[in-house]
């Protein structure tokens, strides 16, 4: 079981990246992720790898997406070399393992889980807008801060143009219960 930091190309435009979190799994039973109610099962990440794909993606607000379209495709490129043609297009994604010195992986993971989770609910009781051009909170802020969160460490800067790979989301939003005091208003 491990983590990593994905950044692919940007679905449909010339620049700039887009990063995700993949959350490889060996186990059985498998670490449970959720959204919402429902329960999300691993899948086939390519090469007989199973696990998990999840991003923040821009739907009018910052939303959680476990599998959207354009990540679990580059996943799959990365993991599955021959999916790649040299006559179309790929998302020339780039992983990187996350490091957890001081936490267990499948603690490290129960945890990305919870965080993911409470960074879902809490967001739909105070959204995050996606900023325009990407300048703000966007994807790479938020694989970055739940890498940060869970006790990981990993560069924040991949290749390419990954805008606001620096910033990080407000601890809040991962915190398990909503605080009394409002959060601070970030949009």
């Amino acid at each position: 079981m491990s983590i990593y930091i994905a950044a692919r190309d940007l679905a449909g435009l010339p620049f700039g990246t887009h990063q995700y979190l993949i959350i490889e799994t060996n186990s059985n039973p498998h670490p449970s992720a959720r959204l919402n109610d429902k329960l999300v099962r691993p899948k086939n990440l390519g090469n007989g790898k199973l696990g998990y794909v999840v991003g923040a993606h821009n739907r009018d607000n910052l939303s959680v997406i476990y599998f959207e379209k354009s990540d679990y495709e580059a996943t799959q490129e990365y993991y599955d070399k021959n999916r790649i043609s040299f006559f179309s297009s790929d998302f020339d994604t780039e992983v990187i393992k996350v490091n957890y010195s001081n936490t267990k992986i499948d603690e490290a993971i129960k945890l990305v889980f919870n965080l993911v989770d409470n960074y879902n609910i809490n967001q739909s009781m105070d959204k995050i807008k996606y900023p325009t051009a990407g300048f703000g909170f966007n994807s790479n802020s938020w694989a970055q801060t739940i890498i940060e969160l869970s006790g990981g460490t990993v560069v924040s800067d991949l290749d390419g143009i990954d805008i606001s790979s620096d910033k990080r989301i407000p601890k809040t939003y991962f915190e398990p219960i909503c605080p009394i005091e409002r959060r601070p208003k970030i949009n």
